[in-house]
């Protein structure tokens, strides 16, 4: 005698079905979280590589300068120009680069030009590219007897990011200037005649 099994019942279409929605709802929210983690974790990335990046442009900006480059560490963010750099992004054999931090979103700007001046005209001609911003701290130290750059950046809460660079000759200030010992004994001055006039007291240094 053989026996028949009969289609499956009402219930136990119901309770499948909605067995299968769960799963699915979970399996759309694991997706979901996942997709969103990506996303913050591809954004952190973005961010943190133009953070790098614009750290080793300055650096080569920096290694491959001149002597002539000056600090202006009298505001909140310091500011560096570098007279000549072969660092060009633009194709121009030497060229002077400036960093500094605008006011607008507190952001880390690069400029490329060359004979410009700062604050920008409007006739200057130069290429600005804007390098992260919200930044917390941006500040250039050296080292006056080894002719080191130290050079600190921070932004949008992150970890102080920090490199070094040596053998670079840093122009000095006006305030550093104005405290530097003048030997006069190495100076000359010209008389009426047009001679040169050396000073009384060849030790003496003026202040």
């Amino acid at each position: 005698m053989r026996s028949y099994r009969g289609a499956f019942t009402l219930i136990e279409v119901l309770i499948s079905i909605t067995l299968l929605s769960l799963v699915l709802m979970a399996l759309y929210r694991s997706s979901d979280i996942l997709r969103r983690s990506n996303k913050h974790l591809y954004e952190h990335l973005e961010k943190s590589s133009k953070s790098i990046k614009g750290n080793k442009v300055l650096y080569m900006d920096l290694l491959q300068a001149d002597s002539n480059i000056t600090i202006d560490s009298e505001k909140e963010f310091h500011k560096i120009t570098i007279m000549k750099t072969s660092n060009s992004l633009y194709g121009q054999p030497m060229a002077q680069v400036s960093w500094l931090v605008s006011k607008n979103e507190n952001t880390l700007l690069r400029i490329e030009g060359n004979g410009y001046t700062l604050p920008l005209k409007s006739d200057s001609y130069v290429e600005i590219d804007p390098i992260v911003k919200n930044v917390e701290l941006f500040k250039i130290y050296k080292n006056k007897k080894s002719n080191k750059l130290l050079i600190l950046l921070q932004h949008n809460g992150r970890p102080v990011q920090s490199f070094m660079i040596q053998n670079r000759e840093i122009a000095k200030t006006k305030e550093e200037l104005l405290h530097e010992p003048v030997d006069l004994s190495k100076s000359e001055f010209l008389n009426s005649g047009g001679g040169a006039v050396k000073p009384k007291n060849e030790n003496a240094t003026l202040f």
